[in-house]
Parts: structure tokens; sequence; C-alpha cells
């Protein structure tokens, strides 16, 4: 954003940038400076503020919407409609609303970047190393109008004691390193400071509430490792740079696809050697996958998600205490390793549940499961029940067996001549 700013500067082209907070602001102005745009020809400011003078703007060239996903809003076409000449450029890692609705009535084309996985593979992203509950019921969570939970049933759900699981986990997988925890409210944020700080943990919430110059002023202490976890509601989900967060803490259920990437992948920033932890709580992953999935982002929406069933409750799964895979139940038995599964427990006593690393593989067969198809038919079968060539095919890829084995069993039954 920084190169396109400076070449059009350059040419003496006025730009206008949009962000959604205070802290990016500056953290654009300074990044901006460094690299050589015009301040002068260039406006930077929160859409709350350039909204209410946007009759006082001076016609840019360029408009710069970072998290692009927020542009449909009223007070960003106020803002984007303003100006019909100008190149209107929006930014976004979770090109995704929550409601269904798509991106034509504010961009006409959308560019694609590279995956997850190949930033990763470049060195411009950490891998990471995600841990998840072994058994959660998110049945108890309700959805509000705007299709995210209500923080009540979070309150019934979450009692105050998971917090002490939340502290033990993070000292034993954390280590030393640095965190931010995601919480539901600001009583949660302010629960799990005390407790960490309690446990030998320095650690500060920080929310919508906090004074400005407080939060700056927390914010400074961590950066320079003052302050081992900052806990907070509402805050850190987008834009600010925090590049030495090692550790994310999820204690905030979501349904929006891209509040959970903006959670997860806050602690993926890049270091020599590093590999960064998700610590999941309240099972995300279930919902969405790993946060390293490719995703098939479009323009145009997908209005199925504005219909009821987008305000149901969350359908319970299942996490295997033999192998972790976790799937929708259909019987008695794990679909992957044949144990038998044990009673689910309420939320009350997740306090001692077991958090295990979540595999990418045993995570894609449990979503074959989910999705249905022949997979989720050949799961429970022996080799012998299977019935044609295409049974033997997703037994196949449901077992992660070679090739060679889809056409040795298939001449075996007979099925190949």
């Amino acid at each position: 954003m920084a190169e396109i700013a400076r070449r059009a500067t350059d040419k003496g082209n006025r730009i206008l940038f949009m962000v959604h907070r205070k802290e990016i602001v500056d953290q654009v102005i300074n990044t901006f400076t460094s690299q050589g745009v015009n301040m002068n020809l260039a406006t930077i400011g929160m859409v709350q503020t350039l909204t209410r003078r946007v009759d006082k703007l001076q016609t840019p060239k360029i408009i710069f919407v970072d998290e692009g996903h927020h542009a449909t809003a009223k007070s960003y076409r106020r803002i984007l409609d303003k100006f019909p000449q100008a190149l209107k450029l929006l930014f976004t890692a979770t090109p995704y609303r929550l409601n269904g609705e798509g991106f034509e009535s504010v961009a006409d084309d959308l560019i694609l970047g590279n995956s997850i996985k190949q930033l990763i593979k470049d060195g411009f992203l950490a891998p990471v190393d995600y841990y998840a509950p072994v058994q959660l019921d998110t049945s108890q969570l309700k959805v509000k109008r705007n299709g995210e939970f209500d923080e009540k049933s979070i309150e019934e759900a979450f009692k105050p004691k998971v917090y002490g699981n939340a502290v033990k986990t993070f000292k034993k997988l954390g280590g030393n390193k640095q965190a931010i925890a995601y919480t539901y409210n600001v009583a949660s944020a302010e629960r799990l400071a005390s407790e960490l700080n309690s446990n030998g943990v320095v650690a500060k919430a920080v929310s919508g509430n906090t004074p400005k110059d407080e939060r700056d002023s927390i914010i400074n202490d961590y950066r320079n490792g003052k302050i081992q976890v900052v806990t907070n509601a509402e805050l850190f989900t987008e834009g600010l740079d925090l590049p030495n967060v090692d550790v994310v803490i999820m204690l905030r259920p979501t349904q929006s696809l891209s509040l959970y990437l903006q959670f997860a992948m806050r602690c993926m920033n890049p270091r020599k050697g590093k590999t960064a932890i998700i610590i999941d709580h309240v099972g995300n992953v279930n919902r969405f996958g790993l946060p390293t999935e490719p995703h098939h982002w479009k323009l145009e929406g997908n209005k199925k998600e504005k219909s009821d069933h987008s305000r149901d409750e969350i359908k319970p799964v299942t996490t295997c205490p033999m192998c972790f895979a976790t799937f929708y139940r259909k019987g008695d038995k794990c679909p992957f390793c044949g144990a038998n599964l044990v009673e689910e427990k309420e939320l009350e006593v997740v306090e001692d549940a077991k958090l295990e690393k979540v595999k990418e593989e045993r995570l894609r067969k449990a979503h074959m499961i989910m999705n249905g198809g022949l997979a989720a038919k050949v799961a429970d079968k022996t080799p012998n029940q299977l019935k044609n060539m295409a049974e033997i095919k997703a037994f196949a890829e449901f077992k992660n067996y070679k090739k060679g084995w889809i056409y040795y069993y298939g001449k075996k039954r007979g099925f190949i001549k």
C-alpha cells in the first residue's frame, strides 16, 4: 500500500486512506513516512471521522480502504460514493461477511493473493501449531440476529473456572512467549488477566472502555516485553501491528470466518525459527478448519447465509478421546479409529478438558465425514463390505491409502477385469 501511495504522490496525485481504529492511523502514518510517501498529498484517518468531514475533504485520485470487508457499511459508502471518479483499492485478508453479503456494490474485481500455505512456505508467515479441546459441546450457544453468538449464552457455557484451565494450558504450551487472549466480554478479559497475574504471568486487560492513554501505554509495554499477555475484548482483531505475538488464546467462540482468521493469524508474523501457537479453548476450529486451509474467496455474496439456517444453534460435534478426530456423531463408535465413544461432558467441567494438537490430515478427514458423501457412507465399513469401485476409492481416500491399494483391491474383488 505504501509503494502504491508513494508512486501516486510522486506524480502529484492526492490519496485518501481509511482505517477503522486510531492505533492503525498512527501505524500507517509512520509506515508511509518511512517509505517516502509525500504526506502533504495524503489524508489518513478513521472512517468515523472522515465520514463526518466528507464534504470538506480534498478530492483524492486514489482511495485506500484498510480491512476492506467493512466497505459495504454506510459510513464507508458515504465516503466512497462522494468521489465517483477516484480509483478505489480495498485491502483485506478476509473478503467475507457473516451475513452473506457480497462486495459487488463497492468493487469491480477481486484480486487474490497467495494462499496461507504458500506465504508460510515463502517465509512471510510463521508455521503454526494448533491446540483444541478433546471434548467440547457447543450446543448451549445461542445466536443473535447479527449472526454472532449471544454473550449471555457464552457466559452460561463457559463458567469462570474455565480460566484456570486457560492459565495452566498457556503456561504449559506458551512458556515465556508473549500472547494475546481474545475473550467474549470485558469482565472475562479482566478475570483472565487476574488469574494469569496470580499465577506469575504478567498480564493486562484492555477493552474499548480502557482510556486511550492507558491503552497506548499497555501496547508499548507489550511491545517492549514488559507484559507477557494482553487479554482483550473487541480489540486487536484487525490491522494493528504487534510483531512479537507468538501465542493466541481463543476464549471467544465466533460464527464469523473473518473474525476467526483475524484471531488465529494474529500470532503468525514470521521470525527465524518461530512456530506460532494457537490455543483454541472454544472449538472454533471445528467450525472453520485450520487457519492454513485454503478458502475460495469470491466477489459475489452467498445469500443462503442470510437464511434462517444461519441463525440456528450450532450443531454439537464429538471429538474421539482416543485419536482426537472431530466429527458429527452418528453412532457409538469413532468413524476413524473404531474406539467406543464416551459420553460427552457438560461444559461446566471444561476446566479438566485436555487440549491436543490438531493435525491437518485428521481435520481434513473429519470434514469429509461432516460434509457427507461417499466418505461418510464408507467410514464404518470394512473393505469386504465395499460394493463398487467408487466406494473403494472413497474408502482409500478416507484411510489415506496409496493409489496402488485401489487397483490391487479392486482387482481382488473383481471390479477390475
